[in-house]
């Protein structure tokens, strides 16, 4: 920790501004990521950044202390070299100079800049607002205060019953005051957008003892030095020795101004967390974000939000470009009563509520148009939590589990899990992959996700763009690369193959591979980066990839391409952005034979040299991986021994591109382990502390586990045309081709018929017409 005047006058390469778990987040995840940087958090206030739950909760109740409530330590700061000042309020920004200005007249310059900068609370504008007794419940020093003021009082009036206002009536009850709570809104908890949840609540709350008001607003406070009454719009007057406002907050940006950082209620920021200026983002309660879920912009305020944009934004900074796709998750107690809210609620047309509040477990689920926007819940267990957070996100349509829903005891983690299919590379052996994906269709499996690099992204591109009806047109691009009357049969297996080696090193492959020694392109040079001129594939992705049908398809695409420059992975996502042809040639820039694809100013290569089985883009972006997984093989499976150079180049490559979906799954066996671990420790609490610890966001995320994994594999492992040849991966014969699909058939009709990979038919239909994308 460092507070020093010549501290606040130096460079860092990354500063994060505002002292709240969004920024201490960022900062240890900074650590991790670079490990050499120089790092800074900006903290406003003159404590230790800590958690501000407790505030309106065990802290308001003098269950909690102050050393309680810190994220870290002091020496945690110091240990991970990570410069913490105190009192260091930003108060304007520079971006041309990057250099963030202080209340002190200090400035701190930087690399790359977080705003973590939080909310402010709404100033009450009433006539008597300052009167001593009138607090607001925002940071510690207030809750410290408001902890001292409230010994001895009797009757306290809470203005606004959002989440927090209601948590610091509940906690003023216990404490033994009379409580009154007034809202504007009709009901309380507006946030839930649900009449039936707020008289629930309303009920709840009277049960406990608190005076609720609700289409009220406050006029005016009363008493001379101190407030004494509260005179409400319709005239009322409330008498109170105690109040706390709680009527919202704004996000801090008003330092920005002038910038040239666009804001409008918060910091404007695109799906990556980056703000109109490149080398500043923002996360937290500041951050105004596109969010994909629902498709609506918004902020999110609240801690769990805060800590899960924080690290990633981290990550973005360092030029990730990765997109904050979470399901947020809100947790609250009140009267000891923990409960989630997952999701966004707004826009709900219809609600189905399971089990009797407030006892668990007890959901209520928030529709629109059949597909699940939100839930709340009391007591689910983590199972159940992560399955709506699994079909919020990928917007599972429900409309055939209306009844199933309803009834008491159903479980949302038993309606039918994703199918995600898997496609590796492997050039002319990706025929294989297209006769697979056509016995799959035929027998109405439709892949939710389709995760591929090169010859596979190109297959996953048709079939995403066709979803359903993939396979004539799967069959009308592998005739157009298959080459007719090539390599016409030989004395011996080895003299064709040798031919045909000679044919394409010669004059590549049409539509396909142009070699650069053609007229009109030019000889060899020693600048040449590559071997071959892949227009042709351009043209050919143009015509069988319909673009804009995979852009709105239920069918989510992921590919794998590898940044050049940095050597780091890259994927590109249809549920991101939208695919172009570049990006699935990207994927397939196999050097030195290919160039590198550039895509926005970055040169990529093909993206199996990192993984050609990417089971793990799955898991980056769409979380644990569940139900059924068909992964199409190309290169593992026992192998003679090579012969010759020749074979052991081959079997070197296929090792090197073998399946590495096991040591994807391994990583859940460890997981396991840990949450066997923690639930033995949560049984040794008392049901109360139990039962809020297993509501909290980190242990749904942690404990939830999806339904169990299924792999079927689909392998090359037959006699398979220029298997063991030089020519292997580029054998685009008609002969080898047909050989290949009708291979690929054969072994997903094999796979099929074991009944286990049939346990679920039609893959799930994902979202309204009108609500797949947003």
């Amino acid at each position: 920790m460092a507070s020093e005047q010549a501290v606040r006058e130096q460079r860092f390469d990354y500063v994060l501004v505002g002292g709240g778990i969004a920024g201490v987040s960022a900062a240890r995840a900074l650590r991790h990521e670079a490990p050499g940087a120089s790092i800074a958090i900006l903290c406003g206030e003159p404590v230790l950044p800590y958690w501000r739950p407790p505030l309106t909760k065990s802290f308001l109740m003098g269950k909690s202390s102050a050393a309680r409530l810190t994220i870290h330590p002091a020496d945690f700061y110091e240990r991970q070299n990570i410069v913490l000042l105190l009192h260091a309020r930003a108060a304007a920004l520079d971006c041309a100079a990057r250099r963030v200005q202080l209340e002190d007249g200090s400035a701190v310059g930087y690399g790359k800049l977080l705003i973590a900068t939080g909310a402010a609370p709404c100033v009450l504008d009433v006539p008597g607002a300052a009167l001593a007794g009138v607090h607001r419940l925002h940071d510690i020093g207030d809750a410290v205060a408001l902890r001292a003021d409230a010994a001895g009082k009797r009757r306290a009036l809470v203005i606004g019953a959002g989440f927090a206002g209601v948590e610091a009536a509940a906690a003023l009850r216990e404490l033994g005051l009379d409580v009154t709570l007034v809202e504007r809104s009709e009901q309380i908890l507006p946030q839930l957008h649900s009449a039936l949840l707020s008289e629930r609540f309303a009920k709840l709350a009277a049960q406990h003892g608190v005076e609720v008001l609700t289409g009220l607003t406050l006029a005016r406070f009363t008493g001379s030095h101190r407030v004494d009454g509260a005179v409400l719009g319709d005239g009322r007057v409330l008498a109170c020795d105690l109040v706390v406002v709680a009527t919202g907050v704004v996000p801090n940006c008003a330092f920005l101004a002038g910038s040239g950082i666009a804001t409008n209620d918060g910091v404007l920021v695109d799906e990556c967390l980056q703000s109109s200026d490149p080398n500043v983002y923002a996360a937290g309660d500041v951050a105004n974000f596109h969010d994909p879920v629902p498709g609506v912009r918004r902020r999110i305020e609240h801690w769990d939000n805060a800590a899960r944009q924080g690290r990633l934004a981290a990550r973005n900074v360092r030029g990730a470009r990765m997109p904050y796709r979470e399901v947020s998750i809100f947790y609250g107690d009140v009267f000891d009563v923990p409960y989630n809210l997952l999701g966004d609620p707004s826009g709900a047309q219809e609600v189905v509520e399971r089990g009797e509040f407030p006892l668990a477990p007890y959901s209520v689920l928030f529709m629109k148009h059949h597909v699940l926007r939100a839930m709340f819940s009391i007591g689910v267990s983590p199972d159940e939590a992560v399955a709506a957070a699994e079909m919020i996100r990928h917007r599972r349509n429900l409309e055939g589990s209306r009844e199933m829903l309803a009834q008491a005891g159903s479980r949302l983690s038993a309606l039918p899990s994703q199918t995600v299919l898997i496609l590796q590379g492997g050039g002319a052996l990706g025929a294989f992959e297209g006769g697979a994906i056509a016995a799959l269709e035929s027998h109405g499996v439709r892949p939710d996700i389709i995760s591929a690099v090169s010859i596979g992204a190109f297959n996953g591109a048709i079939a995403a763009s066709h979803p359903g009806h993939a396979a004539e047109a799967l069959d009308a691009f592998w005739r157009e690369l298959s080459i007719e009357g090539v390599a016409a049969p030989q004395p011996c297996a080895d003299l064709r193959q040798g031919a045909l080696a000679w044919h394409l090193a010669l004059f590549g492959v049409p539509n396909f591979l142009r070699p650069r020694w053609w007229p009109g392109i030019g000889s060899y040079a020693p600048w040449w980066t590559s071997f071959y001129d892949t227009g042709p594939m351009l043209a050919l992705l143009r015509r069988y990839v319909d673009f804009d049908a995979l852009a709105a398809s239920p069918t989510r695409l992921l590919i794998g391409a590898v940044d050049v420059a940095s050597g780091e992975r890259r994927i590109f996502d249809s549920y991101v952005e939208r695919l172009a042809p570049e990006h699935l040639l990207a994927s397939g820039s196999l050097p030195p034979a290919m160039p590198w694809t550039q895509i926005e100013g970055r040169a990529y290569w093909d993206g199996g040299i990192v993984s050609n089985s990417p089971l793990d883009l799955v898991i980056e972006r769409c979380g644990q991986v569940a139900g059924r997984v068909f992964v199409v093989d190309l290169f593992s499976g026992e192998r003679p021994l090579p012969q010759n150079l020749f074979e052991v180049m081959l079997r070197r490559d296929e090792i090197v591109y073998a399946d590495r979906v096991r040591n994807d799954l391994r990583f859940e066996e460890h997981a396991n382990d840990f949450r066997d671990l923690v639930e033995r420790i949560a049984a040794q609490l008392d049901a109360a502390s139990a039962a809020r610890v297993r509501q909290s966001p980190e242990y749904i995320r942690l404990m939830g586990s999806h339904a169990p994994v299924s792999i079927h594999r689909i392998a090359l492992d037959g006699p398979a045309p220029g298997r063991a040849t030089f020519a292997r991966d580029f054998d685009f014969s008609a002969e080898s081709i047909s050989t290949l699909r009708e291979l690929g058939r054969a072994a997903a009709f094999d796979v099929l018929a074991t009944g286990a990979a049939m346990t679920r038919g039609e893959g799930a239909v994902v979202g309204h017409p009108d609500e797949v994308r947003s």
